[in-house]
């Protein structure tokens, strides 16, 4: 199953920001890069604070802690499990 469509604006957000990363260069960073990653970072602050209510806690503590590259591997490991948009609440395990 897809994404939802709150999950897949954060994954598109999470994709920039981690590119931009990637197209870092140790050193003498270019200030159009300085800029695309200050911007990508913006984004996922204000959809983090506009969607958390709608978010599983999970991926809410990871967009809170700035643990971008964990919020990514969650999101992509949801969509390609056929578990994103789980129709039932998820429940923890009682154990």
């Amino acid at each position: 199953m897809p994404l939802s469509p709150v999950e897949s604006r954060i994954h598109a957000a999470l994709c920039d920001y981690l590119d931009a990363v990637n197209q870092g260069k140790a050193g003498s960073p270019d200030p159009a890069w300085t800029e695309r990653l200050k911007s990508s970072g913006q984004t996922l602050d204000s959809l983090s604070a506009e969607l958390s209510p709608q978010l599983n806690p999970q991926l809410s503590h990871f967009l809170e802690s700035k643990s971008y590259r964990k919020a990514h591997d969650y999101l992509s490991a949801l969509a390609s499990s056929g578990l994103a948009n789980f129709p039932a609440p998820r429940q923890a395990c009682s154990r």
